[in-house]
């Protein structure tokens, strides 16, 4: 008999009570990083919640990104510290919903090693 694999969860970098994520409850269960209208000037109190919301996330959740774009970078770095990937969900207003994508920390580095190798020739 195989183990059914643990169900997701769906991490909302800053879950707002006016947005609906209802299209992004087929990923995984909704849980927020931060809500509402986060004091992003209190970066050290931010990052300590974040990493300790995130510190519970597994290879296979899923990261949505909603609201401060601030939130989203931290949770974003924090995640690829913690991961070596993370399956993002981003908003397509044309399919009303949100779909997946994959940012993989090893393409950050070989795009970062490739820039810098260019730069260097010249």
């Amino acid at each position: 008999m195989t183990a059914r694999p643990e169900p997701s969860t769906v991490f909302v970098t800053n879950m707002s009570p006016d947005h609906n994520y209802g299209s992004a409850e087929k990923f995984g269960a909704l849980r927020p990083v931060t809500s509402g209208n986060y004091p992003v000037f209190k970066s050290a109190r931010l990052l300590e919640e974040i990493a300790s919301v995130l510190a519970h996330s597994s290879p296979t959740d899923y990261l949505l990104f909603s609201g401060s774009s601030f939130v989203a970078g931290i949770c974003l770095a924090t995640w690829l510290l913690k991961h070596k990937e993370c399956h993002a969900l981003l908003y397509d207003r044309t399919q009303r919903g949100y779909v997946p994508r994959v940012v993989k920390k090893d393409d950050i580095i070989m795009q970062l090693e490739k820039t810098r190798d260019r730069m260097e020739m010249r």
